[in-house]
């Protein structure tokens, strides 16, 4: 009778150990083929480091005497840019980037690359918010102003231009999708659309130079953008476009101002994060806030790009009413999804939570599956990460996971991210994972990194452009970028 139970444990066990590693396998396991790199970019608008603006002067060599702006002199440290969104194949890359020297400019840049994203090429600036120098007195975090002001570390107020930039082809055209950041249009209005006519060199041709939207000097009330979407809610942004997908179908993320304390959106007090997080707000080094801010990644699709049928929510990703230290309540704009095989998709995301204090969702880059595009499993999350942000420690409550003053110990991320530790560049906030296949199996990913959740005073490492090369155990069909993106068909810029 023991030896028979003992064979039917044994047997058991093995299928447990089998059904385990089937699991396993039934989802992509990523693995780096090289540690994360900051990028280079030649030519283009203004960068930190060229004059010194990366040790902490605002506006260092920003403009010179004449009062004209001093563009790239040659080959810099890609920054200030984020919000990537890449197409292409291999080491031939289009980049289109959100250029945005913190409170003075903001415009839509395009760049390409023949070497995977390691650097860069300026091709074209459009839809710039402003050509002027910095003349307003740089604003401490405390609300204070630096006066006199100085000509190296001062600003314009304000950098509220279009940024979220999406270039999406269909129909028969191309078009360029930008959100309206300044007070009163963020999330309100609907997303732009300007209609390029790409050019050799020029993948940005048909929009405007100069910013045609609302700005924050702009009257109450001036409408928005007379050429814009129609169904989306409330968006912030195109995260991508699902491979082999007709009608169109896009993931678009939602963002609900100040959602969880006022109007229908409103959530109770136990599910919001200043009534445990306000110490750690009022006490924390690195200016973190509460914020109130709602957001999900939705699924829609289109059969012109114009107009839109809303699908509804992605669900699994996060959850807005999570107060926890480990918990995802905020998902971010830019990401990738990856067709992969036996009909299921991948989803490149970047999430957040309550210890960020910021809807911007910048904490970690993480990965999910989904048969169906709607319900997805989260395979890498906030405690095993494709990419974290630094490592924290706190002691929260063993049944909450909120902070608390006694109680259990936890680190974040318990274990070590895919592409390993995190970098001083990208320590403060890294996301807007934009993937590109080199192969079948292989893929370049280029994301934005800071080295400080809340670049004010001492700027530094702030808004940059990173790449690292990840291996998929399983094949991957395709990604969104190369799925509908546009592409000016002549990436060397000749």
């Amino acid at each position: 009778m023991i030896r028979r139970a003992l064979v039917l444990t044994s047997i058991a066990a093995f299928f447990v150990t089998a059904f385990a590693t089937q699991a396993d396998e039934d989802h992509v396991r990523w693995s780096t083929n090289g540690a994360p790199a900051e990028t280079y970019i030649t030519g283009g608008g203004w960068t930190l480091e060229q004059s010194g603006a990366a040790n902490g002067l605002k506006s260092s060599g920003y403009c010179d005497s004449m009062g004209n702006q001093i563009g790239n002199p040659g080959t810099e440290r890609m920054q200030p840019y984020y919000f990537p969104v890449v197409t292409g194949r291999g080491k031939h890359l289009q980049g289109y980037f959100d250029w945005r020297p913190k409170d003075i400019d903001e415009a839509v840049a395009a760049a390409f690359t023949d070497d995977a994203g390691h650097t860069w090429t300026f091709q074209q600036k459009v839809l710039e918010l402003r050509k002027t120098c910095p003349n307003m007195a740089q604003k401490d975090p405390d609300g204070d102003k630096d006066f006199p002001v100085q000509p190296n570390n001062s600003d314009n107020g304000d950098d509220d231009g279009q940024g979220h930039q999406f270039v999406l082809k269909i129909g028969g055209h191309t078009y360029l999708y930008t959100l309206t950041r300044s007070v009163g249009h963020i999330d309100v209005d609907d997303l732009g659309i300007h209609v390029l006519y790409p050019e050799p060199g020029k993948p940005l041709n048909g929009a405007p130079d100069a910013d045609d939207a609302a700005t924050d000097s702009s009257p109450a009330g001036t409408p928005e953008l007379p050429f814009h979407t129609k169904g989306l809610l409330n968006p912030d942004g195109i995260l991508g476009v699902v491979p082999g997908s007709w009608p169109l179908k896009i993931i678009y993320e939602q963002k609900i101002l100040n959602g969880d304390n006022t109007g229908k959106t409103a959530l109770l007090g136990s599910q919001q994060c200043n009534t445990f997080w306000a110490n750690y707000y009022a006490t924390n080094p690195f200016g973190t806030a509460v914020n109130d801010d709602i957001t999900y990644l939705r699924l829609a699709e289109t059969t012109d790009g114009v107009t839109f049928k809303d699908d509804g929510p992605l669900k699994g990703l996060n959850d807005p009413t999570d107060v926890s230290a480990t918990g995802t309540r905020w998902l971010a704009t830019a990401g990738t999804i990856l067709k992969l095989e036996g009909g299921s998709y991948g989803l490149f995301f970047s999430g957040g939570g309550c210890i960020d204090g910021d809807s911007d969702a910048f904490h970690y880059i993480g990965y999910a599956e989904s048969k169906d595009l709607i319900n997805w499993k989260v395979i890498n999350g906030i405690n095993n990460p494709i990419v974290s942000s630094a490592t924290f420690t706190m002691v929260v409550d063993p049944n909450t996971g909120v902070p608390a003053t006694t109680g259990t110990s936890i680190m974040v991320p318990s274990k070590a991210p895919v592409v390993g530790n995190t970098m001083g560049w990208f320590s403060g906030r890294v996301y807007a994972p934009s993937a590109t296949l080199d192969g079948h199996q292989d893929i370049t990913v280029i994301f934005a990194g800071y080295h400080t959740p809340k670049p004010k005073n001492g700027l530094g490492d702030y808004r940059t452009i990173g790449r690292v090369s990840l291996h998929s155990s399983q094949q991957i069909l395709a990604g969104s970028n190369d799925a509908g993106a546009g592409d000016d068909g002549d990436n060397n810029g000749n």
